[in-house]
């Protein structure tokens, strides 16, 4: 357990914690442990981290020792940088925290933990500042926290100082290591949270009204061939007040997401919808709080809201209640609307209402409810649950019902889940049903009309780095889906074989045998399917090359049958970082399909490149290009962004768009000009 001191005075924010009174005289955090690669062997390098806070704020500061500094490894992707991050379960409930982190260079990465994950959103972002500084004993960072940007309890009476989750984590990437304050078994992460290690002491202020206000104002032009340009300006804002330290209430007017990063574009190879994620800030923020469903089906998916027959809904506002009431009850509120769909004249409404109930070791009880009104009216209505079984086992479900103007029966849905992740043995089985008319309005189910039989086992050794290796992974797993009629859709059995090293490199081989069942004749790419019933065999083959060098080099190859044809595919991609400006990635997916209902073999490549290059961690350029042949669309995405706090701040895009798929060709040119400030009213 450590402490969080009282400051007398806050620390100079320059990233120099050595030289700072503030420090002096705090016990430092230490003593850390690797997750990776020697799990439980003492960190190669020492990490000595403060916490400390006043009444406005909390304090971290990291000194960050590394006997070599030349061998820091710097990049504005967080992912492939020396960094710092610290988790904070500021409720103790093992299942909910958020996390902050930086690199040498004092770039801001922030981020939720939510109850079902073992991984953390960095799509999330408040209020916070921190600096960071290299020197000849490594790199040092401070963190300032502002106790209005933190959900908390609300203080005990008497100022006794409150008890809170933390975990700590370094990486070291010229070692492919991560090292832990609070050590986990390798299998898992710091998002692990009732692992966490405790910090008592803190004493945030009680209650505080805050108020910050954040408006926009923008500006576009939009070109398309054989019209005149569409000139346009706009302006909105949004609205965060604390109703407790543990409830905030959220409201947004002409919600606009100008400044939201391209969907990657997908190929779809099969009968089924493709799911995008959520990418856009107000429905990121505090996602957590209404998450339910499975991996199959989604009972809310905000993606829904704003965006109907592939186009893009003009939101008019709505308003978010998100918190906690007490210390386990966790509640949300979300009400939107938007402007009417294609070819209807009605605004859409929609509503959800989560209630979750959170229970020891990652147990908890929920319920969820949802309603979208436009010209017809649909409902969700589920009950879930987890079960935490000992240290590694966990058994999941829900049950939920739709409603539909169409009356039609089998409007249902559930799902049962049961895994078991030791650090040498995993165990995943589950079982999903889904009705013919279960239509979710709010959420999303890529297939409906189905019952489906999952089974997962996994065996890890440890290498212990003989011939430099660091584990390997043999795992099965199948899948299965029938129809309601017993009709077997589709199916598949696949055993793997992953080797990783010490330095990040991993290589797999597998093999898979899969079967479809086809009812009605479906196109591929401009090919068709015919119904029958087909089996194939496949192989599988992946690669990537060692993580934290300036190049990095991955591929991964199927062969085999497809429906009744043939398919070949690959998938090569690499990347390159040069210090802390530059980040480039190009990938290639390449697929030779060979189906009898073609002329000849045919091919569908889709192509993308990523540049990133800062100037600063706060002001950097992103390019986004994309070409599909499948479709025949090129896609460019160009962003400038000039932050000043959380995700406000300047923002110069330009998107563009050639269908190449009809004559003459058809396009769309936009520029859009906006700007973000936050004010903290109160």
């Amino acid at each position: 357990m450590g402490t969080v001191a009282a400051l007398r005075a806050p620390p100079t924010l320059d990233g120099e914690v050595a030289g700072d009174p503030a420090w002096q005289g705090l016990a430092a955090f230490t003593d850390f442990k690797q997750l990776q690669p020697d799990n439980g062997a003492p960190a190669t390098q020492r990490t000595e981290a403060y916490f400390g806070h006043t009444e406005k704020a909390l304090y971290v500061g990291v000194i960050c020792h590394e006997a070599d500094p030349s061998k820091i490894v710097v990049s504005n992707d967080g992912f492939a940088s020396d960094s710092f991050a610290f988790v904070l379960d500021t409720f103790r409930s093992g299942q909910t925290a958020l996390v902050f982190g930086t690199n040498p260079v004092g770039a801001e990465y922030d981020g939720q933990v939510a109850a079902s994950t073992n991984f953390a959103d960095w799509n999330w972002s408040t209020v916070w500042t921190v600096r960071a500084r290299t020197h000849e004993r490594g790199w040092s960072a401070e963190f300032e926290i502002p106790f209005s940007s933190l959900r908390y309890p609300a203080p005990r009476a008497g100022g006794e100082g409150q008890r809170w989750g933390v975990n700590i984590a370094r990486v070291i990437q010229r070692n492919s290591e991560i090292a832990y304050w609070s050590p986990v078994p390798k299998q898992l992460s710091m998002y692990r949270l009732d692992l966490a290690g405790t910090v008592g002491g803190v004493r945030p202020p009680k209650q505080p009204r805050h108020l910050q206000f954040t408006p926009y104002a923008l500006g576009s032009v939009v070109r398309t061939p054989g019209a005149d340009d569409a000139r346009e300006h706009d302006v909105g804002f949004d609205l965060k007040y604390s109703l407790t330290s543990s409830l905030t209430l959220d409201v947004t007017y002409n919600t606009d997401f100008a400044q939201v990063e391209s969907d990657a574009q997908q190929v779809n190879f099969g009968r089924f919808s493709l799911f995008f994620p959520e990418t856009r800030p107000f429905f990121l923020e505090n996602a957590g709080a209404f998450e339910a469903g499975s991996r199959d089906v989604l009972l809310f998916h905000s993606r829904r809201i704003g965006i109907a027959a592939g186009q893009r809904l003009a939101i008019d506002g709505g308003v978010r209640v998100s918190g906690r009431l007490r210390q386990r009850n966790n509640i949300g509120l979300l009400h939107m609307r938007t402007a009417a769909a294609p070819g209807t004249t009605d605004k859409i409404d929609y509503t959800v209402l989560r209630a979750r109930r959170d229970l020891p070791n990652r147990s908890s009880v929920g319920l969820l409810a949802t309603n979208r009104s436009a010209e017809d009216d649909r409902q969700t209505y589920a009950a879930d649950g987890r079960l935490g079984i000992g240290l590694y086992g966990l058994l999941r479900g829900f049950l939920a019902r739709t409603t539909a103007p169409s009356g039609g029966s089998e409007n249902h849905a559930f799902s049962l889940f049961g895994s078991y992740n030791s650090p040498t043995w995993a165990y995943d089985a589950g079982f999903t049903e889904v009705g013919a008319h279960f239509d979710p309005a709010v959420g999303f189910v890529g297939r409906r009309d189905f019952r489906k039989f999952d089974v997962f086992v996994q065996h890890t050794v440890q290498m212990e780095g003989r011939r430099g290796l660091s584990e390997w992974k043999p795992f099965a797993t199948y899948s299965g889906h029938w129809d309601f009629d017993g009709y077997h859709e589709s199916g598949s059995a696949h055993v793997e074989s992953w080797f990783a090293w010490r330095s990040g490199a991993d290589v797999w081989t597998a093999f898979t045998h899969s079967h479809e069942g086809v009812k009605a004749a479906f196109p591929v790419a401009g090919a068709i399917v015919p119904p029958g019933e087909y089996d194939n065999p496949g192989l599988n083959l992946g690669v990537n090359s060692p993580a934290g060098r300036p190049w990095r080099f991955g591929l991964i190859s199927n062969i085999g049958g497809y429906y009744n044809g043939d398919r070949v595919s690959a998938s090569p991609s690499v990347s390159y970082r040069k210090g802390e400006s530059l980040t480039a990635t190009l990938s290639w997916d390449y697929n030779r399909i060979d189906l009898p209902s073609a002329e000849s073999a045919f091919d569908v490549n889709l192509v993308q490149g990523h540049l990133a290059y800062s100037f600063t961690p706060k002001i950097g350029v992103q390019a986004l290009l994309q070409y599909n042949d499948a479709s025949h669309v090129l896609a460019a995405n160009l962003r400038f962004s000039w932050l000043r706090s959380a995700s406000s701040g300047l923002y110069v895009v330009y998107n563009e768009v050639d269908d190449r798929s009809a004559l003459p060709l058809r396009s769309r040119r936009e520029f859009t000009l906006k700007y973000s400030h936050i004010f903290n009213v109160l």
